[in-house]
């Protein structure tokens, strides 16, 4: 149905035959006969002479625009699907947790730009809870999140041990391992509700028999790390984040997150979404191995 509207198009445009088929590259006798088809179709004459040209009947101005809009929309439709099928080109939604980007997802977003350089990319940084939840309704292809369990159909690509954060001159700052127990009574740091290490730091404090009462919350672990060195308080962070001013010490009860990647099965199909997805897969393992213990 789009060649015919294409062809209805074109004669609004020139208002010849000639001009049209020439512009079509198609032979006269056969624009002729499918625009009687296209009428008959319709139930109405589309177009009607005027002198030496053709003009549109007001019928056909109602279909013209019409095929206007349809047209377009289905231009539109096809560049999006040859731009999805194109590994070279295209858009991928990629959500991350905030400290993951600052080092995991950068490194290799300059390699996969770099190799793809038509391929855009819209990133979105939040909490892990919210990054799940917007991969499974189709907001984001991809996800990167680390959790203290697998999500269900997620690629793991490794962990991160986690720690107790105290401030430089906390009294247990020098211990080899602290229990989260030890510290009841003091003010705790915490991440704000949907964010994964406010989830990991909660279940740890109920293993510990401890009800979970932050002193403060905030949407970022700089700036929770920042709280700890400022003295306002101790928090639990993956290992190798501690800003000046603080202290990193072990927990008694080893923990650890996972790092998992998820994709949604309907984007996964495009090309440069498996793309990103299988260098996130090949770069991320490599790089949390090169971290190795801390």
């Amino acid at each position: 149905m789009v060649r015919p509207l294409r062809e209805l198009l074109a004669v609004a445009r020139t208002g010849h035959l000639t001009e049209a088929a020439r512009d079509l590259g198609v032979p006269q006798p056969t624009l002729s006969r499918s625009l009687a088809r296209l009428s008959a179709q319709v139930g109405a004459p589309l177009l009607r002479k005027r002198g030496r040209g053709i003009t549109l009947s007001r019928h056909g101005r109602l279909l013209a625009a019409a095929a206007d809009r349809a047209v377009r929309e289905v231009d539109e439709a096809v560049r999006r699907i040859r731009a999805d099928v194109d590994p070279e080109s295209g858009l991928v939604r990629l959500g991350f947790q905030h400290v993951l980007g600052a080092d995991l997802v950068t490194r290799t977003l300059r390699g996969f730009s770099a190799d793809r350089p038509r391929v855009r990319l819209q990133l979105a940084e939040g909490g892990a809870d919210h990054l799940v939840a917007d991969v499974v309704n189709g907001r984001l292809d991809l996800a990167l999140v680390a959790m203290l369990e697998e999500v269900e159909g997620a690629s793991v690509l490794g962990t991160e041990p986690l720690r107790v954060l105290l401030p430089a001159g906390h009294p247990r700052a020098g211990d080899a391992s602290i229990a989260l127990a030890a510290l009841a009574g003091e003010p705790f740091v915490a991440m704000a509700a949907g964010y994964g290490m406010r989830t990991i730091t909660d279940r740890l404090l109920r293993d510990e028999g401890l009800v979970p009462e932050p002193a403060c919350t905030c949407e970022d672990l700089a700036t929770a790390a920042g709280l700890v060195a400022a003295g306002l308080g101790v928090t639990v962070v993956p290992a190798g984040i501690a800003p000046p001013g603080t202290v990193e010490v072990p927990l008694a009860r080893a923990a650890e997150r996972v790092v998992q990647l998820l994709w949604s099965a309907e984007s996964i199909t495009s090309a440069p979404v498996l793309a990103l997805r299988d260098a996130l897969a090949r770069t991320v393992p490599a790089q949390l191995a090169e971290r190795g213990p801390r």
